[in-house]
């Protein structure tokens, strides 16, 4: 069988047999068309050997390619070969003789900086007909520029990822308990909460709009045509917001995320009340936060300055 054709069939595997999202699945297919090339499209996958492999990856190597993204398309490998095997395509799985280790970075989440939060909750608070002292009230809601409020103040004050945001439906929301069941990667559920009363009062407000307009859909948050909020708009949106409010720096969903998750352990917040809210599989993934909590630490402590403070009062 042709590689080609090959990785064509195990992309219709994984979409018919596994329950992976769109973004997963467009990842799996980037990675194997890059071996594809590799290896010649019409090459055949009962020769592929385990040097095919290797030469492979060690060429996305030299190519600059993140150790992240290396790490990424082995495991797509791993798996399609898996999949040859188990299908009876080939013989032996050409996986099995691969011994290649790349590190996975250890780089520290960055959360966005407080400055730069206050002008986008500022501006994001305005362009709603809001103030942030008060709580908000379904008269004076801009509903389109309230959505772009609702969707960071949730990843803000929850840590939800992006497509998490877009996917909430109003039947997930529990108002009387302030609460919100999402689904996360692997369709797994889990239950985040609206922690005080400004952002139980937006999405209130925010849904009592919703119901004005008549949106037909479930999806909680909603564009401009009255369609779901793709993730992708999302994104489009915090861009151009963060561009407004002139902040310092760009602001991504996943900086949203990172502050909620940083704020939390330097609040004092057990690391597996955080891992549960966040939402990760394992609390090893959770762990990179409390990196950044000791990046505090070392500011508290330096401020501080206890040696200097004792030496004066000689």
């Amino acid at each position: 069988m042709e590689i080609q054709r090959a990785e064509q069939e195990f992309i219709g595997w994984l979409k018919t047999s596994r329950d992976l999202s769109h973004n997963t699945l467009r990842a799996y297919r980037g990675d194997l068309k890059a071996f594809s090339l590799h290896v010649g499209l019409h090459s055949s996958v009962n020769e592929l050997s385990a040097g095919d492999l290797v030469n492979f990856l060690e060429e996305q190597r030299n190519s600059g390619l993140s150790p992240a993204s290396i790490r990424r398309r082995m495991a797509a490998l791993r798996r399609f070969c898996r999949w040859l095997l188990e299908n009876d395509v080939v013989a032996k799985d050409p996986w099995s003789e691969v011994s290649v280790r790349v590190r996975k970075p250890r780089a520290l989440p960055r959360p966005v900086h407080s400055e730069d939060l206050t002008r986008l909750l500022t501006f994001l608070t305005e362009a709603a007909g809001l103030r942030t002292t008060t709580p908000p009230r379904s008269g004076p809601l801009r509903a389109h520029q309230a959505t772009t409020l609702v969707a960071v103040t949730l990843m803000l004050a929850t840590g939800l990822r992006v497509g998490e945001v877009a996917g909430v439906r109003c039947c997930d929301l529990d108002i009387a308990d302030s609460s919100i069941r999402v689904r996360g990667k692997g369709s797994k559920e889990r239950t985040v909460f609206l922690p005080d009363p400004w952002t139980q009062h937006l999405v209130t407000a925010y849904v009592e709009v919703r119901e004005g307009l008549a949106i037909e859909h479930q999806h909680l948050l909603f564009s401009r045509s009255h369609g779901p909020m793709t993730p992708a708009t999302i994104r489009t949106r915090l861009r151009e917001a963060a561009a407004r409010a002139r902040t310092k720096h760009p602001i991504t969903p996943h900086m949203l995320r990172h502050s909620a998750a940083t704020n939390l352990i330097e609040s004092g917040v057990d690391i597996r009340y955080v891992q549960r809210l966040l939402g990760h599989a394992t609390l090893s993934t959770t762990e990179i936060y409390t990196h950044v909590s000791d990046v505090a630490l070392r500011r508290v402590v330096s401020e501080a300055n206890v040696v200097s403070r004792c030496m004066t009062r000689r």
